[in-house]
């Protein structure tokens, strides 16, 4: 296989990263299912949250190393993946962590699956297009629509661990306030975000998919002309 693909240095390194990630994220999920019928909801984060919130770490470290190993330009997705990144880690970190109580609640259910089943079909895709320059086509297509599900499923479980949280926040507090706004934010930064979601599946999917079609359409008429005129040839010998 390597014969067949060889990756430069800096490949090899993306390819490692994005296929660990990739194991990672399964993991998690795997672990999540094996303990959620077991242990039910309540119980649920005594089991899972340590290793799940260590995870989450993964999207803010590809956005500030990962993408500088391939000597990427920064973009405007690239803002957006650090954002999110730092968005995981602060949700992690700076609501769920200090406050274990709402993690028993369903939406914490919700918020594995959500980013489980998102990352993982990221890094699987991104180990698979490192390695051998393309994809299948059912992975390229669950890569740039899986957000229809995984995104409101994440949007609607955030916002309800960050109402959850204002209950043990200290009220009038500097961070009460911080909680607060974060949570009125959220529906107009959601309202850009499935915006750039759409262009990025229209940019990277929909109309890689139409030149594809164009192509095969072209080159079906070519073959079928081709046929044509042979079948002219031969009767006219």
């Amino acid at each position: 296989m390597a014969s067949l693909y060889p990756l430069k240095f800096n490949e090899k390194l993306a390819f490692f990263y994005n296929t660990v990630a990739a194991t990672l994220w399964f993991c998690c999920l795997g672990r999540f299912l094996i303990l959620l019928p077991l242990v039910g909801r309540k119980f649920l984060p005594g089991g899972m949250a340590d290793f799940f919130h260590v995870v989450s770490l993964l999207p803010i470290i590809e956005s500030l190393f990962v993408k500088s190993v391939l000597r990427k330009k920064f973009t405007i997705t690239s803002l957006w993946g650090i954002s999110n990144g730092l968005k995981m880690v602060w949700l992690c970190y700076g609501v769920i962590f200090p406050h274990p109580k709402i993690a028993k609640h369903t939406s914490y259910s919700l918020l594995i699956t959500s980013w489980c089943l998102q990352y993982f079909i990221h890094y699987f895709y991104y180990a698979f297009k490192v390695k051998t320059k393309s994809s299948f086509h059912f992975l390229f297509w669950l890569e740039y629509n899986n957000f229809y599900l995984t995104y409101p499923l994440g949007l609607v479980s955030e916002m309800i661990l960050l109402f959850l949280s204002l209950a043990f926040v200290e009220q009038d507090s500097i961070y009460d306030y911080v909680l607060r706004a974060a949570f009125l934010a959220y529906i107009p930064i959601a309202y850009f975000a499935w915006g750039h979601l759409k262009s990025r599946k229209k940019k990277r999917y929909t109309e890689i998919m139409n030149k594809r079609n164009v192509r095969q359409v072209a080159t079906l008429e070519s073959t079928t002309t081709s046929t044509k005129n042979t079948s002219i040839e031969l009767r006219n010998m």
